[in-house]
């Protein structure tokens, strides 16, 4: 087994990182087993976060892809607040968002020499890849970021 580390924006585009760094084609589809791609997010500072009702617009931007699972915004959501011990940001520290790609037969249906990310991404996401949004999302219903947080780190997509 070996692990690497490349500079993408997602965990699909990995793959078409590798074919532009010259990595042949049939070793991808042998070889890779999955991909997961990270980014970090600001963690609100839970001594001076508040409650407020949630930002129904804000939570439908972000999870529109997800309507099924998550169709209905946490009643409240925790917002920064300022105090000294967080230095008046409201956050304190950093968690991951991720998104993890299983590069299944049928993902590797979806890699042509010159593949296309967005039909790539839409593959992922019909074999069950959770994007790093709504890892993003997951963590806001739980009170520990915002959504600001999370489109400020994983913008939102053509394809999603």
């Amino acid at each position: 087994m070996a692990i690497s580390t490349l500079h993408t924006n997602d965990a699909p585009s990995a793959i078409t990182r590798l074919l532009e760094l010259g990595v042949a084609l049939y070793l991808i589809k042998a070889a890779l087993l999955g991909v997961m791609a990270q980014r970090l997010v600001r963690t609100l500072w839970p001594h001076c976060a508040s409650k407020r009702p949630s930002d129904k617009d804000g939570w439908k931007m972000l999870t529109t892809r997800w309507k099924r699972c998550m169709a209905q915004p946490p009643a409240e959501m925790s917002f920064p607040a300022v105090c000294l011990e967080c230095r008046e940001t409201g956050y304190m520290g950093r968690e991951e968002i991720y998104e993890v790609l299983p590069v299944t037969d049928a993902i590797k249906n979806w890699i042509p020499p010159n593949a296309e990310i967005g039909k790539l991404r839409l593959a992922a996401m019909k074999e069950g890849m959770k994007t790093q949004r709504f890892s993003g999302a997951l963590k806001v219903a739980e009170g520990r970021t915002t959504i600001e947080e999370v489109v400020r780190v994983a913008p939102i997509t053509n394809h999603e």
